[in-house]
């Protein structure tokens, strides 16, 4: 019975991954916030950054604002080996062993992989501090202090935090010198990616996004 029930799921996977990937494409061509528009930086819009790998996307603010400064909970200690915040810092957030076990793709493990699949584990933050968001592949938007204001208030929601309220860091080497990752509230799971998570923060400060996005690559199709 056990061999036919696995049978049975063998069978059954396949369909259930197509499924899945239409429906991402049905969900991700349907936009929220249509009524976005830009504002300019002289009418006080900030600039803000969506950045990618080709597979995981993240959000790029600027490190130091009269509406936030990242520099007092992120501090260079936090990080390998910078003597200074860069002026732009990024954060992204996926399944905690998944981040921490694989810092390129060539490291990642099928039981690391399944396990975020099914969210089995907690989530993590990574932050980045960026000197030049253009090294990266991005997307660049100018949005209201009131928008950016809301998108940091998402942004540090995701954070598990200590009991003086400040980011809870893991103790792990991040990707690079000028990296860390912290504590995340969320779960991982098929519904909540690492790209949804992106798209909510977004979605929540009012710029165009879909309607679900596990997938990055649809983050991108509406934004102007």
């Amino acid at each position: 019975m056990n061999r036919r029930l696995a049978a049975w799921c063998a069978g059954l996977l396949p369909g259930l991954a197509c499924l899945y990937v239409l429906l991402a494409g049905a969900l991700g061509a349907i936009s929220v916030n249509r009524d976005f528009r830009p504002t300019p930086i002289a009418a006080g819009g900030i600039p803000i950054y969506l950045r990618t790998n080709g597979v995981h996307a993240e959000i790029v603010v600027p490190t130091h604002t009269h509406e936030q400064d990242w520099r007092a909970l992120f501090p260079v200690s936090h990080m390998r080996a910078i003597d200074r915040p860069a002026p732009w810092i990024a954060f992204g957030w996926g399944d905690r062993a998944f981040m921490l076990e694989t810092p390129a793709w060539r490291d990642i493990r099928l039981g690391t992989g399944l396990r975020a699949l099914v969210g089995l584990g907690p989530g993590a933050m990574h932050v980045e501090y960026v000197t030049r968001p253009d090294d990266y592949a991005v997307t660049r938007l100018q949005i209201s202090a009131r928008q950016y204001t809301r998108l940091v208030e998402a942004i540090k929601d995701s954070f598990r935090r200590a009991a003086d309220g400040t980011p809870i860091r893991i103790d792990a080497p991040g990707y690079s010198d000028a990296d860390a990752f912290y504590e995340a509230i969320p779960v991982y799971s098929p519904r909540f990616t690492c790209n949804e998570w992106v798209r909510s923060a977004l979605s929540d400060a009012g710029l165009p996004m879909p309607v679900w996005a596990p997938f990055e690559r649809t983050l991108f199709w509406h934004l102007p």
